[in-house]
C-alpha cells in the first residue's frame, strides 16, 4: 500500500494514472483526506480479509462466495465524520454511490455488514448477467443486507475509489424542494438520492456522467405521461431502446409502485425548479 498527501496531490496523481492502473488497483481516502492505493494482492493478504458468502449479491443475483475484508476496517476513523459527510464509492465506469456512514459502521446481527470483496487473479469471477465482464476487481458486497434495507444502487462493483464527501442534499443546494413540498415528493427525493443519482444529475448536481441530467434542459415529466414513466422506471426496455442502452430497471423488491410515484412526485416538484 502506498500513502499520499491530500486532495489536491490525489487529484493530480489520478490525472495522470493510466487506466491499466486504475484497474488493477484501488484509491482510499480517510477523512483526513490522506488517500492510500491499495492493490488486490494486498487486500487478499489483509489480516481482516475472509471467504464470506453473499445472498443473492446485488451484481450478480444469487448467492457468492468472495474473499473479502470488511468495509468499516479500510475507511480510516468513520465515527469523525459529521451527519452530513457521506461514503463516495466511485466506479470505473462512473456509477457513483452514496453510502450513508452510519449503514457501514453498525454493529451486530441485527444490521446488515459492509464488505469489500477482492476478484483473486488467479480465480476471476463470472461476468455479470447481460455483461461481458466481471463485478471485479472490486465491489461493495452486503452480509444480511435486508436487516438494514440495503437499496440495489448500494452495491456498486467495478469500484476504483472510496472516500468521503458532504451527502448530496448538503452537497449540492439545487437538489432542494421548495418549502411546503408535499410528504411524497420529500420521500422521493430520498429514494432518488439512493437509486437515481448514481447515474443521473439533477438541476446541474452530481458527478456522474452515466445518464441524462434529470431537470436540464427538460425534466421527464415535461415528455412523458405519468403511467409511461412509470414504465420507464420499471422497465425501460418495454418504453424505448436506445444505442448503448445501459439503464436497467427496477424490481418491485428494489423499488415499490409507491417509491416509483415518490420519485415521480419529486421530479414533478423539480420540473418547476429548473436552474439556470
Amino acid at each position: 500500500m502506498k500513502s499520499y498527501g491530500k486532495h489536491a496531490l490525489w487529484a493530480q496523481f489520478c490525472l495522470f494514472l493510466p487506466m491499466t492502473a486504475q484497474a488493477a488497483e484501488l484509491q482510499l481516502t480517510s477523512p483526513s483526506g490522506i488517500f492510500s492505493v491499495y492493490q488486490a494482492d494486498e487486500l487478499l493478504s489483509h489480516p481482516q480479509a475472509r471467504d464470506i458468502v453473499v445472498a443473492n449479491d446485488g451484481g450478480y443475483g444469487q448467492d457468492m462466495t468472495y474473499r473479502a475484508v470488511p468495509l468499516v476496517s479500510l475507511i480510516g476513523d468513520a465515527n469523525s465524520v459529521d451527519d452530513q459527510t457521506g461514503l463516495e464509492v466511485i466506479a470505473l465506469d462512473g456509477f457513483v454511490a452514496n453510502i450513508p456512514v452510519p449503514l457501514i459502521i453498525r454493529e451486530g446481527d441485527e444490521h446488515a455488514q459492509a464488505w469489500l470483496a477482492i476478484e483473486p487473479e488467479d480465480a476471476p469471477w463470472p461476468n455479470l448477467p447481460g455483461k461481458d465482464v466481471s463485478a471485479g476487481p472490486f465491489s461493495v458486497v452486503w452480509v444480511n443486507a435486508a436487516a438494514s434495507h440495503i437499496r440495489s444502487e448500494q452495491w456498486p462493483y467495478q469500484v476504483s475509489k472510496i472516500g468521503y464527501a458532504e451527502f448530496p442534499p448538503a452537497r449540492w443546494p439545487q437538489l432542494a424542494l421548495a418549502d411546503g413540498a408535499p410528504d411524497n415528493a420529500k420521500q422521493g427525493q430520498t429514494i432518488f438520492i439512493d437509486q437515481c443519482f448514481a447515474c443521473h444529475r439533477m438541476n446541474g448536481a452530481g458527478i456522474t456522467e452515466l445518464g441524462p441530467n434529470l431537470n436540464l434542459p427538460m425534466n421527464p415529466v415535461d415528455y412523458f405521461k405519468p403511467e409511461a414513466l412509470v414504465m420507464l422506471i420499471r422497465d425501460p426496455a418495454s418504453v424505448r431502446h436506445w444505442p448503448d442502452m445501459q439503464m436497467h430497471g427496477f424490481t418491485t423488491d428494489q423499488l415499490s409502485d409507491a417509491e416509483i410515484r415518490d420519485v415521480i412526485a419529486y421530479l414533478q416538484a423539480m420540473a418547476g425548479r429548473k436552474a439556470e
